[in-house]
C-alpha cells in the first residue's frame, strides 16, 4: 500500500501505460529504448512496475496465508475466515488495479483499490492478532499444572 501511495504520489500511476504488462513487456528496464523514449522518469516507471511486482508478491503471500490458516487453526474460524476474506478480495484488487491504469486513474476507481487495499489489510491484521492471541492462550493453558 505504502508503494502505491507513493507511485500516486510521484505522478507515475501511468507511468507503465499499458496493464499488466508495461510498455508491452514484462520487465521494461531490459529494453534500453522504452526507458529513454517514455515522458515519465525511470523513477516513475521503476515505482509503478516494483508496485506491480510487490502487488503480485504479496498476493501470492495472502494465498499461502489462507492455506496456513486452514492448516495451523481449523477450529478457529475467526482465523480461516478472516484469511480466506483477504484472498476473495484479491481477484477483486487486481481487477481495480488494472482498471487504475486502463480508465486513466478515475478517482472512483483509485479510491476504491485503496479502500479494498485497506479491507484486505484489516482481514490479514484480524488473522494475524486472532491467531497469535489463540496461540498465547494455548501456550498458557499448557504451561498450568
Amino acid at each position: 500500500m505504502l508503494l502505491g501511495a507513493y507511485t500516486s504520489a510521484i505522478g507515475a500511476g501511468l507511468s507503465c501505460p499499458d496493464w499488466p504488462t508495461c510498455y508491452g513487456t514484462w520487465v521494461p528496464f531490459l529494453h534500453s529504448g522504452i526507458v529513454a523514449s517514455s515522458s515519465y522518469s525511470t523513477l516513475q516507471i521503476f515505482a509503478e512496475w516494483a508496485h506491480r511486482g510487490l502487488a503480485m508478491t504479496a498476493g501470492f503471500i495472502i494465498l499461502g496465508t489462507t492455506i496456513g490458516a486452514w492448516l495451523a487453526y481449523p477450529n478457529n474460524r475467526l482465523v480461516t475466515w478472516s484469511a480466506t476474506g483477504a484472498l476473495v478480495l484479491l481477484p477483486t484488487q487486481v481487477l481495480l488495479g488494472g482498471l487504475t491504469v486502463t480508465e486513466n486513474l478515475q478517482p472512483f476507481v483509485v479510491t476504491t483499490h485503496l479502500g479494498v487495499a485497506t479491507l484486505i489489510l484489516l482481514c490479514l491484521l484480524t488473522t494475524f492478532l486472532t491467531g497469535w492471541l489463540s496461540s498465547r492462550e494455548k501456550m498458557q493453558y499448557e504451561q498450568v499444572p
